[in-house]
């Protein structure tokens, strides 16, 4: 198992968009989330506040998806007006995080990105710091 990940393996946790079980995952040596149908991804906003906005990012799969086969009941779905966040259940909004749009998580702060969109994880991670250190000012 991934370092990191025990606490995402104590109880399936299903991706957002597809609503099949999410596999463990690594980016940067920091524990995710990824959906082996639509290649989202998950994170914390633990493992987000640990992680650097340069260098290359490595996302690392769990030997569990590396033997991933598509359920034969899956039919692609698509993109919801909100997300349900992965972590906590509660829904995420929206937001434009640099060149992208991204889903955060209104209680947790968790954040999801669509597909591919982790290949621009560098580009997220400033402006998404910036706006947590902006919401952490407006609450005191």
């Amino acid at each position: 198992m991934l370092a990191g990940m025990e606490a995402l393996a104590s109880k399936p946790i299903a991706c957002p968009i597809c609503k099949i079980p999410a596999y463990a995952a690594s980016l940067g040596g920091q524990p995710a989330l990824h959906c082996a149908e639509c290649g989202g991804l998950g994170l914390r906003k633990e493992a987000l506040a640990k992680l650097m906005p340069h260098g290359p990012k490595e996302l690392e799969l769990g030997a569990e998806e590396r033997g991933h086969r598509t359920p034969p009941f899956f039919e692609p779905r698509d993109k919801p007006p909100f997300l349900i966040c992965p972590f906590c259940g509660k829904r995420m909004q929206e937001k434009k995080l640099g060149p992208v749009q991204a889903d955060v998580c209104t209680a947790c702060k968790a954040l999801w990105l669509d597909g591919a969109k982790w290949k621009h994880f560098n580009d997220i991670l400033g402006p998404y710091k910036w706006q947590s250190m902006e919401d952490k000012g407006r609450r005191r």
